[in-house]
């Protein structure tokens, strides 16, 4: 544990038992804020509605708005986390940095930490997703979408890519915060709230994982990081290309999701601005 009490530590494997750590420290976590505050703020803001919902649909539903409670609070957390970590730094801004100094860049004891927790996080929601959480039609894919995170997570941290890390690790939290807000507001009947929040996480979708994602971090991996690796070796081959393929097949994934996000633009302007039922379900009564 003396790699993890450091502050300027090695990309110790060890590190992630803190990894598992994290992940057992999530289900009390999650159990003791449904029970004593999520559940019930979801009950007093679903009764605060102004029509009735008949007792099928409001368990159903004070469930999924507890669920949703619990991501935003931690999305939000580890947003402000990252951003609190990366913003002064040099390679926050310049995709140039991300690599400048690989492999002997200096691994700080809050990097260190942020990725065990995230890392944590994405096994004990593979454990959630298929223990407990709602079920939606993007099950497989957002299972794999997890088994893969978890993997690129552990990868760049061994390989030593945390700057980079850091950063697909920042742009794919923001818009987590506006779509869990905006499930929130919906399932709460605050019409206008879950529309403003719902355009904040569609736009913020297209710029981080659709522009940003692919025509700066990607391409970072893609060139910026063969100046720093001998292509000729197959070491340095393996990590090139098992890193961009995992990238890839993230990018693939957002892809995928946009095309529900538009599907559900569309239905937003069909309806006059009112933001429709989450387009995953399975049913309407899962709506």
């Amino acid at each position: 544990m003396d790699s993890i009490l450091s502050h300027n530590g090695s990309a110790d494997p060890s590190n992630f038992l803190l990894s598992i750590c994290f992940a057992f420290s999530f289900f009390p976590a999650r159990f003791l804020l449904d029970r004593f505050l999520f559940r019930r703020l979801a009950i007093w803001l679903l009764h605060s509605k102004a029509r009735a919902i008949p007792s099928r649909i409001d368990e159903a539903t004070i469930v999924k708005c507890s669920e949703s409670m619990w991501k935003l609070t931690y999305y939000a957390t580890v947003e402000i986390c990252a951003l609190k970590i990366t913003c002064n730094e040099p390679w926050f801004r310049d995709t140039k940095e991300y690599f400048r100094g690989w492999p002997h860049q200096e691994l700080r004891f809050p990097v260190t930490l942020f990725y065990m927790c995230q890392c944590g996080f994405y096994m004990y929601s593979i454990a959630a997703l298929l223990m407990w959480e709602t079920r939606r039609k993007d099950f497989a894919v957002m299972m794999s979408h997890h088994v893969i995170t978890v993997i690129l997570i552990g990868y760049s941290y061994i390989t030593r890519f945390f700057r980079i890390g850091m950063i697909i690790l920042a742009l794919h939290d923001a818009s987590d915060v506006f779509l869990e807000g905006a499930k929130v507001f919906k399932y709460s009947g605050k019409e206008l709230r879950a529309s403003v929040f719902f355009g904040l996480f569609a736009v913020s979708w297209l710029v981080l994982r659709l522009i940003f994602f692919p025509f700066w971090v990607i391409r970072a991996t893609s060139y910026e990081l063969v100046k720093f690796l001998d292509l000729s070796l197959a070491y340095d081959k393996l990590v090139y290309y098992v890193f961009n393929t995992m990238l890839l097949m993230l990018l693939v994934f957002h892809i995928y999701w946009w095309i529900l996000i538009y599907s559900m633009i569309m239905r937003q302007l069909r309806n006059r601005g009112r933001v429709g039922e989450d387009i995953r379900s399975d049913s309407e009564d899962d709506e």
